[in-house]
């Protein structure tokens, strides 16, 4: 490969940075900004224990932009590197690390909570344990976060992991296990449960509110889910392959960080795409609710008796 291909390909990759960032930064923002609102404002939302950890999840997604996307795009968009200090290193490394991992818990708690609220278990579904387990989520991250701040430094001016035993670590058991298969795992198993479990209940007799509460719930969580299962698992792959592979050569580099900024934006992106399907799901839904709402109005009345309540 000659020379002039590996500037195009640097050119290319800082260009997707740059471009590919901005939009995915941008539309995360607003997908999950919006998401905030609606969960937190809806009196349906936010009194269930499931709209909580959506709400969680949102946030913590807006810090993982904010930390872990922009920085990346400064970096290797523009040149302008803000881990290049021991401390903003650490501290940087800290927050992406601890925002990911609790957007992963949140929505992986999301999955759980949606099946047990349709389940015998429905009672262990509430607003006072998900309070709690969000905040046991947050100590043991942050407790893990304490690795990065002693193992992330910046020896030759770049931000990098020392420390054999901690490298051995984020390659066998941060990345693949953390990021990777044990989210995974439990968001596709808990989801498809759900999934069935909602058919199941849509074929009884059962309150109208409440199938649709449950069906409107299921439908954002899968959604999320499937976004982030179509981007982890290449995610994952590339990261596990970084960390054990050693490049020296210039055509190999270039590659490989064309390869790696599209994986991460894709990652980022299955966040930021699957909030705002959420929160046109949200708006369409709750359309349809008001419509059924006021023909309901409008048939009762006709009928001389008045059944509607607010």
């Amino acid at each position: 490969m000659s020379s002039d291909t590996v500037n195009i390909l640097k050119l290319i990759t800082n260009q997707s940075n740059i471009y590919g960032g901005f939009f995915v930064f941008f539309t995360g923002m607003i997908g999950n900004i919006l998401n905030i609102i609606i969960f937190t404002s809806l009196k349906t939302f936010r009194q269930t224990s499931c709209g909580f950890y959506l709400t969680v999840t949102s946030i913590f997604n807006v810090g993982q932009a904010i930390f872990a996307l922009i920085t990346r795009i400064l970096d290797s968009g523009f040149s302008i590197n803000l881990k290049n200090l021991p401390w903003s290193c650490k501290l940087r490394t800290f927050l992406a690390q601890s925002c990911v991992l609790l957007s992963l818990t949140s929505m992986s708690l999301v999955t759980i909570d949606q099946f047990i609220s349709m389940t015998k278990y429905r009672h262990f579904s509430n607003l006072k344990l998900a309070h709690r387990h969000i905040i046991i989520g947050c100590c043991i991250w942050c407790c893990h976060g304490i690795f990065a701040l002693l193992y992330w430094d910046t020896p030759t001016g770049i931000c990098i992991s020392t420390g054999i035993s901690y490298r051995k670590y984020l390659s066998y058991f941060y990345v693949p296990v953390l990021l990777g298969c044990l989210p995974i795992v439990i968001m596709v198993i808990f989801s498809l449960l759900s999934y069935f479990k909602i058919r199941t209940i849509a074929s009884r007799q059962i309150n109208i509110v409440r199938l649709s509460h449950d069906r409107q719930l299921t439908a954002m969580a899968l959604s999320q889910v499937a976004f982030i299962v179509f981007a982890s698992i290449p995610y994952t792959t590339y990261n596990i392959y970084d960390l054990n592979t050693i490049l020296t050569d210039p055509n190999d580099i270039a590659r490989h960080r064309l390869i790696g900024t599209v994986v991460v934006l894709l990652y980022y992106e299955s966040f930021a795409v699957s909030d705002l399907m959420n929160k046109l799901r949200c708006v369409i839904d709750l359309f349809l609710e008001f419509i059924l709402y006021i023909l309901l109005c409008i048939k009762t009345f006709s009928s001389t008796t008045y059944l509607c309540s607010i």
